[in-house]
Parts: structure tokens; C-alpha cells; sequence
């Protein structure tokens, strides 16, 4: 498993040098050899290459506004195939709010000679929702073995976090760059990766900023000893995502900086979120933040509103519940996650939509005017990073939940969905840890779900044709339940109706004749009861012979176990527990003649375990009994040997048919 370390750019200090051949690379101008080229070294099957890539970090500073970033970016892709020509299409989105992009510039230059700029037609601005603006723009007579080039300047209010920058992409890297200059008043915290090709500061003098009369400051024209950053890595292979990973970003060799302190000449250091305690303290003040929820003007209606509902409930959990289900009742999710939130719950609520930070605030305010304990929890979204407890970068939270507990056990709630039941966050959320902004209290803690079951019977009547028709009773529970009630909201398309995509999957030329939910008003949330009927050619006729598929809708797929190696963990969103029960009615005069045997696997520590066994039950009927229980969900990259091995052999089996032969 790839590991990161925190690495302090201190302004007087110098890191070794590692020498290394830095390219001159000149925009507008490439080599005969690179218009020639048609093939990856050491990488035929890629479609594309990445020549060069660069981005410079810079500081820009005015006596009105402070100081602010310039982020200069060069990026050079050779186009092999066909396949890679969606890469002539660039897109480039900001917030207008805090950012712009500025003197852009592109050309593609044709593998047969002579090179084509953009024209200011060619580039298109718009807005895209919010303060969020993109701009698109369209390389012409893209061929197989052009290069596209492009440059531009990313502007950026705040100094207080660059934009990240990764070394290694889907397609293979020739050379990636990413260079500094820092001024010596700031100092930043980078996480990068252990191995660089490159790695070199050293200081270089520059004017810049504003102007002190301290020491060796007070000059005319001060020329600053600035933190000359270069770090760079080359030949890189494509990265591979592999099926069941998370957090693929933190396996890409990247930088990331955060400012972590200012000190101007003659003043005292200015930490900037020093510790996660004043992180809390920082975050609580904030209008956004803690102000909204702790502040009843800013939610006093919400709370008139649903103040009956709340204060009828008997227990805690009655109102927590009842909290929960207004703000989802009243208050639709806008499809945005978020950490902070876009207005106050007074205004949400009046406009009835808002961002997950929007919706989890107000369930924040009506938890806490309650009298129940309620915290904001913070946390990465599944697949955009794992999060970093040691040090409080900010950017690594894009979402917001909420933290209780009830009878000392804690219950995480996420508003955005009435199908949802409390304490079950978005499956995107579930990113093992979390941060509690608890001003008396903050702490990291698991993010844990209990396990999600799922129960399949099925009655299958299957004619000597082959042909079968299928009933199909599920009881669903937590995610199982929630996947399966989004699902039936406004469907129209039987092919997606739950269980529906599974044995589609097995048999294109199944056909769904009815789906339902199971009208049970007493049920909890987290329980769904439906029913399915389907046809489907579930079996072979082979002269005197009849092949069977028992397993209908299968409860693995078998792409864990395609790959015979792996890089990164196996990640699963939460543990879960799976029942197939099916009984198999065979046209007359069948006897069942094979089948696999009684089987029960389970990995040494337990956390996977399936078991599957066929019964004839009468001469006529055959019952199928599968299972898979998940009890564990993250494995190390050096698990995957066992934990392959497993699911090849659960796929085997829920693949095998049983063979029936026709007594004469």
C-alpha cells in the first residue's frame, strides 16, 4: 500500500538535491520525433500519451487585496487513436467566486507537418450552476498521432490552499512537473509522495509583496529569498483502477499544500488552523458553520415548524426520528454534498431544496433546540481521499453528517432522502472515519453501519422447453432497503425495477411481468418487503439432458476475481448478509443427475463466509440454498490472494448448472 508523508516547506531551509535533466519545453514548438511518434515506449495499448505537464505555483500581491495565487498550467497529449479523441475536448471548471481563468491558449499540431491555433471562437464560457463557470473548448482536425497543447492561468483569491497536483494519470506519463515560488512569509505543509524523480529547492531572490521598514526588509526595492520548489516525476505507467477500491487519488503519486502559518517581518506568527482545536473553535464561529445551527435567529421558523412533531415524541430516538423525517419531508436534497452550508435554515427551509451541508445544519438546529446532543461530522466522500487525522487540512472534507448517539451508541444521520432510514449515511459517505466538531470534544471516530441483509425466494416452474416462470419474494433491509425504494420512486422501466438489472445480467432474454412493493404500513423504514414476476430461458434442453442455472440473480459478481495480482485494498461500502432460497419445479419425467456438492467456505478470520447446497425434495422439485455474509469490509492489497480464491469459487458455484436427465 502506497503511503504519504507531511513534508514542512520552511523558507530558510534546503532540501537535498536530486539531479536530473529538466526539459526545455518551449509552448507552440514540438520535435519532428514527437510528431512521428505512434506508440507508447514500453506501452502499445495506450491510446494516449502525456507528453508534458506542468503547474507553476506563484504569488501575486496588491496593496488593496493582499496577497493571491497564480497557478500556471502547460499540458502537452499526444492522441494515438481513435479512442483518445474525447481527450480534444477540454473542459476547465471554476468558481468565479474565489478563482478565474485567464490567458488561454491552445494549438494542435498535425502529425504531418504545420500546427493550428485556437481561435477565440473556438473558446466558450458559461455558467453551470451557482458561482460555478466553465470553460469548453474543441481542438480542429484532431487525427490519429496529433498533439494538443494547451496554457492557461488559474487565478486564486485565497493563498490558503493551491490546487492539488497529480503526477500519474489514466493514460501513461512522459513528464510531470510541478514547480514553486514561495515567498518566505508564508509556510506551507505539503503532502506528497515518498518517491520523486525529482526533488529540488533551494532559495532564489525576488521582489515581491508588501513593503516593511524591519531589518534587512527596509529597502527600496526588496528582493526576497523565496522557496525555489521543483518536484517532477517521468515515465509513468497508466494507472489501473481495479473493481472494489476507494480512494484511488490516495494510490496517485500527487502534492498538496496547505498553508499552515504566516509571519510578516516584525510580527508575531499567525497559525493558520494550527490544531484541531481551533480548527472546532474556527469552524463554530463561522456564519456558515456554527452559527447557523447554535444561532436561533437563523432557524427560529424552521423549529416553529416543526416543533409539534418533535416535542409529541415520547424518547430521544423518537425525536431524532422525528427531526430526521421533517427535514426530508420539507426539505429536498439539490443532488450538491457540501461542508458548509449555502444559507440559513430559516431560508432552506422557506425554499425547500438545498446542499447536504444545508439540510444536515437544519437537522443540526432542530436536534440541539430539542435538548438532544448533536454534533457536525465531517467527512471525505468515498473515493476522493482517505482522511488525514494528523494534521487539520480542511480540503480533505466535502461533506457534512450529523453525530448523536442514543443509549451511548452512536447514530450518524444524513437528511437527503425520505427513503433513507436515520442512521444510515449516503453509501458515499461511508468512508471509515469521520471528524466530530465538538467544541468541548473534537475526535475522529468510525464510521460504522450495522450489517444490510437480503433475503431472495424464489419459485421457478420451468417447462421442458426450458423457458420458466419466476416468482420472486425479498425482504430487504438498511441499504438493501433504501437501494430498493429509490429504485420503485417514479420507475416506468421494468428492466430496472429492483432485482430486475441481476437477472437481466444472467438472461438477456428474460422478460420482468410485474413488480410491487409489499404494502406493510407497520414496517420500519429500514425494511422493505417486494415481489417480482418474471420468464426467463433459465434452462438447456440437450437431447434426453436438461441444464439447469439455479442461481437466477446472483449475489457476487466475479470481477474481484479477474485479476491474479492487486495494488490497492478491497473496499466494500459496508458488511452485508445475503439469502438465496429457490425451489425448482422440472417438467415431468426428470431426475436430477449432477450437481455440486454441499459446500461451506470461509476465509481464516471469518469475515467472508458462503455456503450453497442443492436438495431434491421431491421427484419433481429441487431446492437451492445459498448464502454470502460479509462481515469485514476492507482488505489489505495482501489479502487478495485468499479473498480471490473465495469469490472464484462462490462464482463457480452460483454459475454451475445442475443436470437433469428424462427417464425414458
Amino acid at each position: 500500500m502506497l503511503h504519504y508523508r507531511l513534508i514542512l516547506v520552511y523558507l530558510l531551509s534546503v532540501t537535498a538535491l536530486a539531479a536530473q535533466e529538466i526539459p526545455d519545453i518551449t509552448y507552440g514548438r514540438v520535435s519532428d520525433e514527437d510528431r512521428a511518434l505512434r506508440q507508447v515506449p514500453g506501452d502499445s495499448t495506450a491510446d494516449a500519451y502525456v507528453l508534458y505537464d506542468r503547474l507553476s505555483l506563484g504569488f501575486n500581491y496588491n496593496e488593496q487585496d493582499g496577497p493571491s495565487l497564480a497557478e500556471r498550467h502547460h499540458r502537452r497529449v499526444k492522441l494515438l487513436r481513435p479512442s483518445a479523441f474525447d481527450r480534444a475536448d477540454v473542459e476547465l471548471t471554476f468558481d468565479r467566486e474565489f478563482s478565474e481563468i485567464s490567458d488561454l491558449e491552445g494549438i494542435i499540431h498535425l502529425p504531418t507537418g504545420g500546427s493550428l491555433p485556437l481561435s477565440p471562437a473556438d473558446i466558450h464560457q458559461e455558467r453551470v450552476g451557482g458561482t460555478r463557470e466553465v470553460i469548453k473548448f474543441t481542438f480542429p482536425r484532431v487525427t490519429e498521432g496529433a498533439i494538443i497543447e494547451y496554457r492557461y492561468v488559474a487565478r486564486r483569491k485565497s493563498i490558503l490552499i493551491p490546487s492539488t497536483y497529480y503526477f500519474q494519470e489514466d493514460i501513461p506519463v512522459r513528464w510531470a512537473q510541478y514547480d514553486a515560488l514561495i515567498p518566505p512569509y508564508y509556510r506551507y505543509v505539503s503532502l506528497t509522495t515518498p518517491r520523486l524523480d525529482v526533488s529540488q529547492t533551494k532559495l532564489t531572490a525576488r521582489a515581491w509583496g508588501p513593503r516593511f521598514k524591519v531589518g534587512a526588509y527596509n529597502a527600496g526595492e526588496q528582493k526576497l529569498e523565496h522557496a525555489d520548489v521543483l518536484w517532477a516525476m517521468h515515465d509513468l505507467p497508466a494507472f489501473r483502477d481495479q473493481p472494489y477500491s476507494n480512494n484511488v487519488s490516495d494510490y496517485l503519486p500527487k502534492v498538496r499544500l496547505q498553508l499552515q502559518a504566516v509571519q510578516y517581518p516584525g510580527q508575531a506568527e499567525m497559525s493558520i488552523f494550527g490544531d484541531w482545536e481551533e480548527t472546532v473553535k474556527e469552524l463554530q464561529d463561522r456564519q456558515d458553520f456554527g452559527r447557523y445551527y447554535r444561532n436561533k435567529i437563523n432557524y427560529g421558523n424552521l423549529w416553529k415548524a416543526a416543533a409539534p412533531d418533535i416535542e409529541a415524541a415520547a424518547t430521544p430516538r423518537a425525536k431524532i426520528e422525528a427531526a430526521y423525517a421533517f427535514i426530508n419531508r420539507n426539505i429536498s436534497w439539490d443532488g450538491d454534498f457540501a461542508l458548509l452550508a449555502s444559507e440559513s435554515p430559516n431560508r432552506v427551509f422557506q425554499n425547500g431544496t438545498g446542499t447536504t451541508a444545508d439540510l444536515n445544519i437544519a437537522l443540526l438546529s432542530l436536534l440541539n433546540e430539542a435538548g438532544i446532543e448533536a454534533h457536525p461530522l465531517l467527512v471525505s466522500l468515498r473515493n476522493t481521499g482517505a482522511p488525514i487525522e494528523s494534521y487539520p487540512i480542511m480540503e480533505q472534507f466535502n461533506h457534512l453528517l450529523v453525530y448523536t448517539e442514543v443509549d451511548g451508541a452512536p447514530l450518524l444521520l444524513d437528511a437527503g432522502s425520505r427513503d433513507r432510514p436515520a442512521g444510515l449515511p449516503a453509501e458515499e459517505a461511508l468512508n471509515h472515519r469521520g471528524w466530530v466538531a465538538d467544541k468541548n470534544n473534537p475526535r475522529w471516530v468510525d464510521l460504522e453501519v450495522g450489517t444490510s441483509r437480503q433475503v431472495l425466494m424464489l419459485d421457478v416452474d420451468v417447462a421442458a422447453s426450458g423457458e420458466a416462470t419466476i416468482a420472486v419474494v425479498s425482504r430487504m433491509q438498511d441499504y438493501f432497503s433504501f437501494a430498493g425504494r429509490r429504485a420503485l420512486r417514479g420507475l416506468n422501466d421494468p428492466s430496472q425495477a429492483p432485482l430486475a438489472p441481476g437477472l437481466l445480467r444472467m438472461f438477456p432474454g428474460a422478460r420482468i411481468t410485474s413488480y410491487a412493493a409489499v404494502d406493510d404500513t407497520d414496517a420500519p423504514l429500514n425494511h422493505l418487503s417486494y415481489e417480482m414476476q418474471a420468464t426467463a430461458p433459465v434452462a438447456q434442453p440437450v437431447e434426453d439432458y436438461l441444464y439447469l442455472q439455479p442461481v437466477l440473480i446472483p449475489l457476487i459478481d466475479g470481477e474481484l476475481a479477474d485479476a491474479e495480482t492487486r495494488d490497492l485494498p478491497i473496499d466494500f461500502p459496508y458488511p452485508l448478509q445475503q439469502q438465496y432460497l429457490a425451489k425448482v419445479h422440472l417438467p415431468a419425467g426428470y431426475v436430477l443427475e449432477d450437481a455440486p456438492a454441499p459446500v461451506r467456505l470461509r476465509t481464516a478470520d471469518g469475515s467472508l463466509v458462503a455456503s450453497y447446497s442443492v436438495q431434491q425434495v421431491s421427484p419433481e422439485v429441487v431446492s437451492i440454498m445459498y448464502s454470502v455474509q460479509l462481515g469485514r469490509t476492507l482488505f489489505t492489497a495482501e489479502e487478495y490472494g485468499d479473498l480471490r480464491e473465495m469469490f472464484r469459487r462462490i462464482s463457480e458455484l452460483q454459475e454451475s448448472p445442475l443436470v437433469f436427465k428424462k427417464q425414458l
